[in-house]
């Protein structure tokens, strides 16, 4: 129990995370960015008009004339190479990059405050099994010390061995205590905010899931994960911007038109207009436009292999993640296991202990066998918990679940 305490449970960690997480809000901004960039793309089909006014005097002999103009200019591009075509499917297509950039962002941030959740959820259930183990030691401890009074074959060695384990184990207590403050100043960082003096509680504890994840056909799987449609969306996007460099060797067509009011005394009166048709094609630019093309095709190459570099490295990964899951879970069986034969060898040690058909030796190995396997057991469903939120995070499962239960 601590003064300064706040409840907190995992529904409540992923809402303060989406709210908080500066990585989060981060890349939501980022994304915004690239979505605007992507309208303003548009603007190149659009007419472009402006106002336009001015003043001016001219000498003619001895004579001065001055004059006076306002109105409104207009242009259009007619053709442009198709570089404004490509330049939209160029933005397009880095708003879908940067949405795969948003949702590992938001898996990872998910993924981070989970596994500090995780940590904080074992520092409370081991202060629960210690505070178990430190009754268990001092029952034990008397046990020793009775029969060592009594006279019935106990060394002072034994006796001490309990005073020991029992200052053991409130040692481990203390420290698994502290351990909470730590956990909790780690989760307040992770959630967003700031790591302080509060003590986070959750009356949540970490239970083994007993859902089999059937192995995946891998292909499939890095398809969908974000790391591979990023590296997928540069193709896509180099592929455009290659379109749009070499669209400078083709011509451009313009037209234009100006609609004003000129005279010698303001406001003039007179009315002005012009309209034509502009087509420009240039014929040397000192090779920019060559060396650029030269430019767009090497980032295609090496958008590419970047591709192809992902997806091996995925895969890679994605085996790795789903053996290690598999492992530990396969590991929560055995512990169990463990932990139900020890418990029944360690009850059957203390009755055949209590009643003199077993010496303090066999009891007291049944005994620590017990605490050890206990310890064990604990250990084995946090590391089964965290493999199993890495490989939601891999796979950006975390980003998923999230937007299901937004909606």
């Amino acid at each position: 129990s601590f003064v300064f305490a706040e409840k907190i449970n995992k529904q409540m960690v992923e809402e303060q995370t989406l709210k908080n997480n500066p990585s989060v809000m981060l890349a939501k901004l980022e994304l915004d960015n690239v979505k605007q960039e992507y309208k303003s793309s548009f603007s190149d089909f659009f007419p472009k008009i402006s106002f336009t006014g001015g003043t001016g005097q001219d000498k003619s002999e001895r004579l001065f004339t001055r004059n006076y103009s306002y109105g409104l200019k207009g242009s259009l591009s007619l053709f442009s190479g198709f570089s404004a075509y490509h330049d939209v499917k160029s933005k397009a297509t880095k708003v879908k990059c940067q949405e795969a950039h948003y949702r590992r962002a938001v898996a990872d941030a998910i993924y981070k405050s989970n596994m500090q959740y995780i940590h904080l959820m074992w520092a409370y259930e081991r202060v629960e099994l210690l505070k178990k183990i430190r009754k268990t030691q001092i029952e034990n401890k008397d046990l020793v010390e009775l029969k060592y009074h009594s006279g019935n074959n106990v060394d002072i060695g034994s006796l001490k061995r309990g005073e020991v384990d029992v200052s053991i184990v409130e040692c481990d207590l203390r420290s698994a205590q502290r351990y909470v403050e730590t956990a909790s100043a780690a989760l307040l960082v992770a959630i967003g905010r700031d790591g302080d003096a509060t003590i986070l509680e959750t009356d949540e504890r970490i239970v083994p899931s007993n859902k089999v994840i059937q192995k995946p056909d891998y292909n499939n799987l890095i398809a969908t994960i974000p790391e591979f449609l990023i590296a997928r969306y540069g193709v896509e996007t180099c592929k455009f911007q290659k379109a749009a460099t070499n669209s400078q060797w083709l011509p451009s067509v313009d037209v234009t038109g100006n609609i004003s009011k000129v005279g010698d005394k303001w406001a003039p009166k007179h009315d002005h207009w012009d309209a034509g048709i502009s087509l420009s094609y240039p014929i040397f630019t000192g090779g920019k436009r060559y060396y650029d093309s030269k430019i767009a095709s090497n980032k295609l190459q090496e958008a590419s292999l970047n591709l192809t570099n992902t997806t091996n490295s995925l895969k890679a990964q994605a085996i790795k993640y789903y053996n290690e899951l598999i492992d530990a879970h396969e590991i929560i069986e055995v512990r169990s296991n463990c932990l139900s034969v020890s418990k029944l060898q360690s009850e059957i040690a203390t009755r055949k202990y209590v009643s003199g058909l077993s010496n303090y030796y066999d009891w007291y190995a049944m005994e620590s066998e017990y605490i050890r396997t206990q310890n064990e057991w604990l250990e084995s469903k946090k590391n089964a918990a965290l493999a199993t939120a890495a490989w939601h995070n891999f796979i950006g499962d975390d980003f998923v679940k999230t937007k299901e239960e937004q909606k």
